[in-house]
């Protein structure tokens, strides 16, 4: 299976926001509570905001003429506080891959293309916030190399 990367085109709108309505989904199965069932998870403001390739990008990965899988990645600056040191980092808002073509290295391939993106532009690090319940996403960016950095708690009130 030969997978190409590439940088998403405003006619990929429909096929963005159909593989990541897939992670939607698997989320809001999860966490009713917290994430709602969407048609059009990605806005077409927010996608269009993504066109300044230097600050933002979404990748996809192509089979054929398919898009079978999507990151969304940002540049971002640690907030000015004296109790932080001052850093540029990539921020990975999305990575998902259609489910018929999961377990195939897609995901692999999508992720070090972001990663090849954010040295590009200087960032210190590559974050992304992964939820508990997804067992199989932890496992995945551990096998990475990546590692938890902070944990949000909470509690119903």
């Amino acid at each position: 299976m030969e997978i190409s990367i590439r940088t998403a085109k405003a006619e990929d709108y429909d096929a963005v926001n159909a593989i990541i309505r897939f992670g939607q989904e698997e989320h809001a199965d999860a966490l009713p509570h917290v994430f709602a069932k969407l048609d059009r998870v990605v806005a077409m403001g927010w996608f269009r905001s993504y066109s300044d390739q230097n600050t933002k990008v979404i990748l996809v990965a192509e089979y054929e003429t398919r898009i079978v899988g999507v990151a969304m990645l940002e540049l971002k600056k640690s907030p000015p506080y004296e109790a932080l040191v001052p850093r540029t980092y990539a921020y990975m808002n999305e990575l998902a891959v259609d489910p018929a073509y999961q377990r195939q290295g897609i995901g692999t391939m999508l992720y070090a293309a972001s990663l090849q993106w954010a040295k590009n532009r200087q960032a210190s690090s590559l974050e992304l916030n992964v939820w508990e319940f997804n067992s199989r996403a932890i496992a995945f960016y551990q096998s990475l190399g990546m590692s938890t950095l902070n944990r949000t708690m909470t509690i119903p009130i």
